[in-house]
């Protein structure tokens, strides 16, 4: 278990250093996330290895939605102002999320039943 969290700060804190020298616009969890993606297609960590960890952080992830939570509750009178507005952008980026997701997955699926 210590390993796979190992594992897991090690793809962080690469992705902040990529983004502390980079200075791109991605957050560095972002790009953390992306290597750990790069490094299980191409085999060089396996699933195994980070399974624990992730099974253990995915348990409570409801706990890690608090301070979202908490936050949102600030701006209640700008949702109150904006909320017709706010619930289009979220309905509209919802649907295009989606969608590319079904598109990448489409995608994925065609290359790995030729591999």
């Amino acid at each position: 278990m210590l390993k796979a969290f190992l594992i897991l700060f090690l793809f962080l804190g690469l992705g902040e250093l990529i983004n502390y020298l980079v200075e791109t616009p991605v957050p560095g969890n972002v790009w953390g996330m992306i290597l750990i993606f790069v490094a299980l297609k191409v085999k060089l960590i396996t699933l195994e290895s980070v399974k624990p960890a992730s099974d253990t952080l995915l348990n409570y992830l409801v706990l890690f939605f608090i301070p979202f939570g908490v936050g949102l509750m600030s701006y209640f009178d700008f949702i109150k102002s904006y909320w017709i507005i706010l619930l289009v952008a979220v309905g509209i980026s919802t649907l295009i999320t989606l969608y590319v997701t079904a598109l990448i997955q489409q995608k994925l699926e065609k290359n790995d039943s030729v591999l």
